[in-house]
């Protein structure tokens, strides 16, 4: 064995050490790393915290073609860039917030370059938002702002699949249909309490409901070709109330990743089989997965008034 591959192993050993050592919540909370973006070595894969000063964070969005994550922040009612060099310096700016204030949710792109975030909007200004990136942003006409929006995310296909609910009604999936400045939604599955998270892998619709504590699997050609309901779902596992689940991701292999009001992060392979990855944290909200470099973001808030919210970078084997 060369001394390089020794020195390559030592490096592996002592980091797989410090990692499982480090991803103790109480422990982890508490880490302030420099991360790096870049390709290669240079790739910070965590266990790192990534402090966002000044913000309340909601949904994050990995673009791997550009190596950014894309991150909502209500309070300055913009989406923050990341590229693991300047920090999350670089904002985009959205249209001026409505009467019941920002309220965004999650965020997802498409192969065009196009951001797209929600609006809950409190049952007045529910909205769905593109972002061009060389264009001003806007809210897009044609859609029912009612409809309080969390989730957004985009299929392998490229279709945009939304989550909604209406207070004292149901909730439910919709493809979302853009044409120019207009879009239109069509439900995909019917009958959800409060569905919060949204993932798509191949043919799989992965939905967290946060009512129930469950998280239900369904066919998304079926849906597509039939609106399915509640009845149609495979329960994958359920959670508490404490626990509050919230937005989601996905791995290619269908691994689902998301947290919760409950502050602690979780791990769902295809099977139903549940991880606890960390603990101990404040609120989970968005997460975004890197599947080149195998590394999750996690968009955590801020302990107390006195800290700032953070988006923490876990390692995942």
């Amino acid at each position: 064995m060369s001394s390089v591959e020794s020195l390559s192993l030592l490096r592996q050993g002592l980091w797989s050490r410090a990692r499982r050592v480090l991803l103790t919540g109480a422990t982890l909370a508490l880490l302030s790393l420099t991360a790096c973006g870049g390709d290669g070595d240079s790739v910070d894969r965590g266990p790192s915290t990534l402090a966002v000063a000044g913000a309340s964070l909601n949904g994050l969005y990995w673009d791997a073609g550009q190596s950014k994550l894309y991150l909502t922040d209500d309070k300055s009612n913009a989406i923050r860039v990341w590229d693991g060099d300047k920090g999350f310096a670089q904002t985009m700016a959205l249209p001026a917030p409505p009467a019941s204030g920002a309220t965004l949710g999650q965020i997802t792109g498409d192969s065009k370059g196009v951001l797209y975030t929600t609006r809950f909007g409190f049952g007045t200004d529910g909205a769905v938002v593109a972002v061009p990136g060389a264009t001003a942003s806007a809210n897009l006409g044609g859609l029912d702002a009612t409809r309080r929006r969390i989730a957004i995310t985009t299929a392998s296909d490229g279709a945009l699949i939304d989550s909604w609910f209406i207070k004292g009604g149901s909730g439910a999936i919709s493809q979302l249909s853009v044409s120019g400045a207009q879009a239109s939604e069509q439900e995909l599955v019917t009958g959800l309490g409060k569905p919060v998270g949204v993932a798509v892998v191949g043919d799989r619709l992965f939905v967290n409901d946060q009512n129930s504590g469950n998280v239900l699997l369904f066919s998304l050609g079926a849906a597509r070709a039939k609106p399915a309901t509640l009845a149609d779902g495979q329960v994958l596992a359920t959670f508490t109330t404490l626990d509050g689940i919230d937005l989601m991701t996905a791995s290619r292999d269908g691994t689902l990743f998301f947290g919760g009001s409950g502050g602690r992060l979780f791990a769902v392979n295809p099977k139903g089989e549940v991880r606890v990855l960390a603990s101990g944290w404040p609120k989970i909200r968005g997460v975004a997965y890197d599947d080149a470099h195998g590394r999750l973001f996690v968009a955590v808030a801020a302990a107390d008034a006195s800290s700032a919210p953070t988006v923490r970078i876990v390692p995942i084997d």
